[in-house]
C-alpha cells in the first residue's frame, strides 16, 4: 500500500505543480563579518557546486547571490553580494540555483518591455533593433529570471530577445494553472512566441531551452507546421528523456527503477488524470534521445556529468541519434548551473556556435 500511494505522490508531484516552491536544505546560521553577510549551508553535493549561484527560500520570496568563501566543520560558508527583497535568515527549505538576478535590469538591460501574446501570457522583450531573435524557454517551477543571466552575451552579439513565459507561471505573467503536460501541449508556447518574433521583424529565430523548456522546444520543432523561421536551438542541462529522468531520480530517493516505470504506467492510463483533465501523455512518444527529431537545424547541448537532476546519458543519445547535434560538457557543475561553474568557457562556446550559423 506505502508503494502504491507513492507512485500517486509522485506523478502528481511531476504533473500538478504547486504555487509553493521548497528546497530541500537549510541556512543554518547567518553571521556578520565585518560589515558583510555570511550564511552556513550544509556540506552537500548542491552546495559543493562551483561559481557565483542564486540561494533562495520562502517560497521564491527569499533570494541572495552568493559564492563560496570557506568550509568549516559545520558545513560551509557563502558570502552574501546582493540580496533581493528579505533578508536572509536561518530557516529550512532553502534551495541554491543559477538565476544571479530577477529582471533584466539585474544584467544591465533596461531597454525592455513585457509584451501579451495570443494565450494571455506576457513576455520580456527587449527593444534592441534585429532581425535576429533569441527566444529563451525556462524549466520546470522557475520563471524567466532563470534565462536572464544569458541576456548580455546575446545584447552584445546583436540579437533581440524574448524570455517567455508558461501557462503554469503565477499571474500576471502566466495564467497561474498548475497542469503539467511534460511539453506535450506546452510546445505552443513556442510556436507562438516564433510568431510573434516573425510578425515584428525577425527573420532568424534561436531557440534556447533551459531543463523541461529543451524538451518543450523540441516537441515544437518535431509537431510543429512550420519551423522554418528557426535557424538554431540551444539547450542547458535538458530534460530529453521523462522515464530516465524519472528512474535516475527514483534511485537518488531510495526506489527501484521499475518504480520510476509504474509511475510513467500512471501517466499513461491513470482514469483519475483523465478525469482532471489532462490527456493521454504518452511518455516514450515524447523522449528526445530515443527518437530523432528530424531537422537540419544545428543544435548544441550544455551539460554535466554532474547534473544531479537529469539523466545526462540522454545528452549523448540525442547527439548519437540527431547528427547535427554539438555536445559541450561542462565539469562538476549542477542542474542549470553550466555558466556559473564556468563562465568563460559558456559564452565562448555560445558565441562560438552561434557564429557558424
Amino acid at each position: 500500500m506505502k508503494r502504491f500511494i507513492a507512485r500517486y505522490v509522485a506523478m502528481f508531484r511531476l504533473l500538478w505543480l504547486s504555487p509553493v516552491v521548497k528546497g530541500e536544505f537549510s541556512i543554518l546560521r547567518t553571521e556578520m563579518r565585518l560589515g558583510q553577510t555570511y550564511l552556513l549551508l550544509p556540506d552537500n553535493a548542491d552546495t559543493q557546486s562551483l561559481g557565483t549561484q542564486s540561494l533562495f527560500w520562502d517560497s521564491r520570496k527569499g533570494h541572495c547571490v552568493v559564492e563560496f568563501s570557506n568550509a568549516s566543520a559545520e558545513g560551509r560558508w557563502f558570502k552574501v553580494l546582493e540580496t533581493f527583497g528579505s533578508e536572509p535568515r536561518e530557516t529550512k527549505g532553502a534551495w541554491l540555483s543559477g538565476w544571479l538576478g530577477e529582471r533584466p535590469e539585474h544584467f544591465g538591460i533596461t531597454e525592455y518591455e513585457y509584451v501579451t501574446l495570443s494565450d494571455a501570457t506576457k513576455a520580456v522583450v527587449t527593444k534592441i533593433d534585429s532581425k535576429k531573435w533569441v527566444i529563451h524557454v525556462h524549466g520546470r517551477k522557475t520563471l524567466i529570471g532563470e534565462t536572464l543571466r544569458n541576456f548580455p552575451l546575446f545584447d552584445d552579439l546583436g540579437y533581440r530577445q524574448m524570455a517567455i513565459s508558461h501557462w503554469t507561471d503565477p499571474k500576471p505573467y502566466g495564467l497561474g494553472q498548475r497542469r503539467s503536460t511534460l511539453g506535450l501541449t506546452e510546445w505552443k508556447l513556442v510556436e507562438q512566441a516564433v510568431e510573434f518574433a516573425k510578425d515584428n521583424g525577425a527573420t532568424q529565430v534561436i531557440l534556447f531551452g533551459w531543463s523541461l523548456g529543451g524538451m518543450i522546444c523540441g516537441q515544437y520543432l518535431r509537431r510543429a507546421t512550420d519551423t522554418s523561421p528557426v535557424k538554431g536551438v540551444l539547450f542547458d542541462s535538458p530534460m530529453f528523456d521523462i522515464r530516465n529522468t524519472l528512474r535516475f531520480q527514483a534511485g537518488l530517493a531510495g526506489y527501484p527503477e521499475v518504480f520510476a516505470d509504474e509511475v510513467c504506467e500512471l501517466i499513461e492510463r491513470s482514469w483519475l488524470l483523465r478525469i482532471l483533465g489532462y490527456p493521454q501523455i504518452a511518455v516514450d512518444e515524447l523522449s528526445l534521445s530515443k527518437k530523432a527529431i528530424e531537422t537540419l537545424v544545428p543544435m548544441l547541448v550544455l551539460y554535466s556529468r554532474n547534473d544531479g537532476y537529469i539523466q545526462i546519458s540522454d545528452a549523448v543519445d540525442f547527439a548519437r541519434i540527431n547528427t547535427n547535434v554539438q555536445l559541450q560538457e561542462f565539469n562538476g557543475a549542477r542542474h542549470c548551473r553550466l555558466k556559473n561553474s564556468n563562465p568563460e568557457l559558456y559564452d565562448k562556446t555560445l558565441t562560438s556556435f552561434l557564429e557558424k550559423l
